[in-house]
């Protein structure tokens, strides 16, 4: 047996069972929420009892070692009903990635979170920024409570509050980033939730008083700004503040005298986004001392907004001192490379709730993501309460708590607004109808929708269940038409209105005797031609009606790309989105004819068809395989027309009509088809795959293979950025990839890094 060593020069194992980040015992940190009443004695005696032993008791070998930590650790369980395991790594940045090792008690302890926001040129930045990108590789740390706005520069009032809320929107996601924070308040900030301050007052006086006092005892400099900060709502900044982990005592002194301060400037007046929306912006933090100050910069307040969003992705949680930290200094210019970085979403097929979609517009804030397109309808249901013809309602929701009334969509539209997002909402047609347009007939209107009530089966009229169209040919149509067309301008304020213009089907015209009968009395034959004509036909009368609408607004239509829609569109009026998979040379002919473009490529970017088998088959719009993050992030619309034979999609060069390839992408939108979805699975359906979308759009890296990992360990990062902002977003991978960055890789990804560092 080996002789035991004196305890002055016994080492010391480099696993310590002793709270994250505490290098002594008076270090380690109590958790007042997890002990029990009247432990806290026989907890302090027992810890002490046990450092003793470990420091003055010879271990004669490293089993003996390891019983007394293991032992230690059940007493300690035992006493204080609830053990905070000791973390026996730290990590280092090596080559772009945050790699874990062992931890030296005596030596520098990096968290995960330090590391990820400082290795790497981006960081944890998401999406990455376009321009310069500076990343100080130190951090501060600071008390959330010690974060303030000193400038809030803007010459329009309305600017001034759409700031204000976009402060309140960023302060809740630093405080959601500490563990602790409740799952349950991290809901969107609807009316609801801020009907008055009495009623929050009502709900803290149940607290806990300790921690009311602590609340209360806050600096008075913060109470003052918040009192003298103009109100954009009625909520009070105190509800969420008010449960927040943080507002316990930490133990270093430095967290708590240190202050961060926020200057924002912007230039511009616009409070409504738009395609020629300037959404750049600059930002710059500098550390002087005990104090740290963020300065922003935009032309709109949009700019300013993701620029707050980039700030909230430099700070992480500091779990040594409750509390969390930023990146000491950095510099950013960033501006996104696509004017229109949009979601689909379909209501028609299954309702959402208000709250989801207004949490949903908060996961593509999250992602500077900036359109919302709302499929509001389909032949399943009409789900929007129409002032104007509120039997389509009445007979199309699928019942009276599934409508989205007025004051519902206004809500969403400027909720949307504030988060930087602009909502198109689309009334499709002709196919996809027949929920709420049944009322007609029995008011002498005859047959507004056809193939309602055939009895052929569904399969035989349309691509779906239910099957219906609308009937181009009766006069009645185009006022109803109309009218809903006001109420979408009442409500949305659009910039454009999607007008759908898809699957039409010449089955249902085909098995209609009114079709038929009109063809024959007009000496036409039963063709494709005709159905074709037919289809401009409502088209034609339908966008009449939507300018109509519109008295004298700009209002553009977007429309679904098809044989159709090449045909008969005018080019300067339409907005196409390509739904062609992304190998199909068609897609070249639109830029080459000079359409401007959204791509949707269903190969690609859409999000549903994980199963999609409802009615037996796969749907045909959804591809072989599902798209994977990958997918997602590597379909480049500009590269995707360079390989189809569309020169310079890259490059400002000006084609011989003076138009520019490049200015014709407006940019893409991913689509989720809710044949199979409601808001139970959409937020896993979705992200982080649109995530991957995202910073295709923002940025358009030229990345290789070799570049995937380091994507992957960036989603991956802001996937649980996410989670912690109360999003369930699925995984990528296990957690241990999160936590050792350089581990988890593909054969393609190695071969292609191996080959990579043998060239360097």
């Amino acid at each position: 047996m080996a002789a035991k060593q004196p305890p002055s020069t016994r080492a010391r194992p480099a696993f310590s069972p002793l709270p994250i980040g505490a290098s002594s015992p008076e270090a380690a940190r109590e958790r007042p929420e997890s002990r029990a009443p009247g432990r806290k004695a026989v907890r302090v005696a027992l810890l002490s009892y046990l450092q003793k032993l470990w420091i003055f008791s010879p271990f004669s070998s490293m089993v003996e070692m390891k019983v007394f930590v293991a032992a230690a650790l059940l007493a300690l369980a035992a006493a204080e009903g609830y053990f905070r395991l000791p973390n026996p790594y730290s990590y280092s940045c090596q080559d772009g990635l945050c790699v874990k090792e062992e931890r030296i008690v005596s030596g520098e302890y990096n968290s995960l979170d330090k590391c990820q926001i400082t290795c790497g040129e981006y960081g944890s930045i998401w999406p990455q920024p376009t321009g310069k990108v500076e990343l100080s590789k130190e951090t501060v740390s600071f008390s959330p409570l010690h974060m303030r706005v000193t400038k809030a520069a803007t010459s329009d009032n309305r600017v001034a509050r759409m700031l204000d809320n976009a402060i309140q929107h960023f302060t809740r996601t630093i405080h959601f980033l500490h563990p602790d924070f409740p799952q349950t308040e991290k809901q969107p900030l609807t009316p609801e939730d801020f009907e008055n301050t009495g009623h929050f007052n009502q709900k803290f006086q149940n607290e806990d008083p300790a921690q009311q006092e602590q609340y209360r005892q806050r600096s008075e400099y913060d109470r003052n700004q918040l009192r003298q900060r103009p109100r954009y709502s009625r909520e009070e900044p105190e509800s969420f503040i008010r449960r927040s982990p943080f507002l316990r005592k930490r133990s270093n002194p430095g967290v708590e005298s240190h202050n961060v301060n926020i200057e924002i400037t912007v230039t511009a007046s616009d409070h409504k986004l738009r395609l020629d929306t300037d959404e750049s912006y600059n930002l710059v933090i500098q550390t002087v001392g005990d104090e740290t100050t963020a300065t922003i910069l935009a032309s709109t307040y949009y700019g300013a907004r993701h620029a707050l969003e980039t700030l909230s992705q430099l700070i992480a949680y500091d779990d040594i001192n409750n509390a969390v930290q930023v990146v000491r200094d950095a510099q950013i210019q960033d501006a996104p490379s696509f004017r229109y970085r949009g979601f689909m979403l379909d209501t028609g097929r299954n309702f959402y709730p208000k709250e989801d979609l207004m949490k949903l517009l908060d996961s593509m804030a999250y992602n500077k993501m900036n359109y919302f397109h709302w499929h509001i309808n389909d032949a399943a249901s009409f789900p929007m309460y129409s002032n104007r013809v509120p039997k389509m309602t009445y007979y199309g929701a699928y019942d009276a708590r599934k409508v989205y009334y007025p004051e519902d969509i206004r809500e969403i539209v400027e909720y949307a607004n504030l988060r930087g997002i602009s909502v198109i909402p689309e009334i499709g047609g002709p196919a996809h109808n027949a929920a709420g347009w049944q009322w007609a007939q029995k008011e002498g209107k005859g047959k507004l929708a056809l193939c309602t009530d055939s009895n052929e089966p569904w399969f035989e009229l349309s691509k779906e269940p239910p099957s219906g169209q609308i009937n181009p040919i009766n006069p009645e149509v185009y006022p109803i038409l109309g009218e809903l067309y006001r109420d979408l301008m009442d409500y949305f304020d659009p910039e454009m209105v999607h007008m759908g213009g898809d699957d039409v089907s010449f089955k249902c015209w085909q098995s209609s005797e009114e079709i038929q009968q009109y063809l024959s009395q007009t000496k036409r034959e039963s063709t494709s031609r005709e159905y074709f004509e037919l289809w401009n036909t409502y088209q034609s009368s339908a966008y009449n009606k939507l300018q109509e609408a519109a008295q004298g607004r700009q209002v553009t239509p977007i429309i679904y790309s098809s044989s159709f829609a090449r045909n008969y569109i005018d080019k300067d009026s339409y907005v196409f989105q390509i739904s062609e998979f992304a190998n199909e040379s068609v897609i070249a002919d639109y830029i080459k004819n000079g359409y401007k473009v959204i791509f949707s490529n269903q190969d690609q970017w859409n999000l549903g068809c994980l199963t999609n088998t409802w009615v037996g088959d796969k749907a045909e719009n959804c591809p072989s395989e599902v798209p994977t993050w990958e997918n997602f992030y590597r379909n480049s619309p500009l590269d995707m027309l360079e390989y189809l034979g569309v020169n310079n999609a890259r490059s400002d060069i000006q084609q011989a009509d003076g138009t520019n390839t490049k200015n014709l992408v407006l940019g893409g939108e991913a689509t989720l088809w809710s044949f199979d979805t409601d808001a139970n699975g959409l937020q896993s359906k979705i992200w982080p795959r649109m995530s991957a979308f995202a910073e295709r759009l923002w940025t358009d890296p030229q990345s290789s293979l070799s570049g995937t990992s380091f994507t992957q360990k960036r989603l991956n990062i802001q996937r649980q950025r996410m989670v912690y902002r109360g999003i369930a977003a699925d995984p990528l991978q296990p957690e241990f990839c999160l936590q050792d960055e350089g581990a988890c890789f593909s054969r393609e990804q190695y071969r292609a890094r191996t080959t990579l560092n043998n060239q360097q």
